[in-house]
């Protein structure tokens, strides 16, 4: 009887073109479904993931769901998969769900976390952006502020990207500051591509003073402006955790 598996797993996004399967490139989309494809002994397995992270992009709680007939329980799937994938990818869970489950569209909301680093060193490099400049934190918060609610982020968005509705809701949207990090996290119902990238970047050079928090609100708000908005570099990036209902 054919069911129905979701996948809670984390990896290190530094040696991976992204998720998505690519062709002669290493994504974590394709190592996965090329190691479920020896375990059970079939030619073509579809893992559904909740979410496409891009090249460098790190996740501590991606989800992902695949459906095959098998007499391996929960357990013994994880093991398995654990046993042959690389290091810089984990299966933290493995269990049945229910066959209309699917890991992308039952996503009611997608949670990601940006470190910038304050005391740089080479060991946290590709975790963290470095952070070289004086920081003002009271405009990083009054950026976030203003993402609270539904709007449209046709320019906070990669331009190519062919994805044509632009309208997010975000529901949590905040800078926490410690001795190390600035570590800013941002929950809402979807995002586009490079869109928390193109976020911090920008709220960056607002709270470096290189653009008023009016450009950015004009940004946001889509209207014509003479900046445009600035991405910050993957490394820092991370998908927290996926939240169903």
């Amino acid at each position: 009887m054919l069911k129905n598996y979701k996948l809670i797993l984390a990896y290190d996004g530094t040696s991976f073109f992204g998720w998505q399967v690519q062709k002669d490139t290493r994504t974590v989309q394709g190592v996965i479904e090329k190691e479920l494809k020896y375990i059970f002994k079939v030619d073509d397995i579809n893992l559904i993931g909740s979410g496409r992270t891009d090249s460098g992009v790190h996740a501590n709680g991606q989800v992902a769901n695949f459906v095959i007939e098998t007499t391996m329980n929960e357990l013994q799937i994880k093991n398995a998969l654990n046993r042959r994938l690389p290091e810089d990818i984990f299966i933290n869970s493995c269990n049945t769900i229910n066959k209309k489950f699917n890991s992308r569209f039952s996503a009611v909301k997608r949670e990601y976390i940006y470190y910038l680093t304050k005391n740089y060193s080479p060991i946290n490099r590709m975790y963290s952006w470095r952070c070289k400049w004086v920081l003002d934190e009271k405009k990083l918060n009054q950026c976030a502020d203003l993402l609270i609610g539904e709007n449209n982020y046709s320019l906070f968005s990669k331009a190519s990207s062919e994805t044509k509705n632009k309208i997010c809701i975000i529901t949590h949207s905040e800078w926490t500051v410690n001795d190390k990090y600035y570590t800013y996290k941002i929950i809402g119902n979807r995002f586009l591509q490079h869109m928390v990238r193109l976020l911090v970047g920008t709220m960056i050079e607002v709270a470096r003073d290189r653009f008023s928090l009016e450009d950015f609100k004009n940004i946001l708000e889509c209207k014509e402006n003479k900046l445009t908005a600035v991405r910050a570099p993957s490394v820092g990036l991370f998908l927290n955790k996926i939240y169903y209902e």
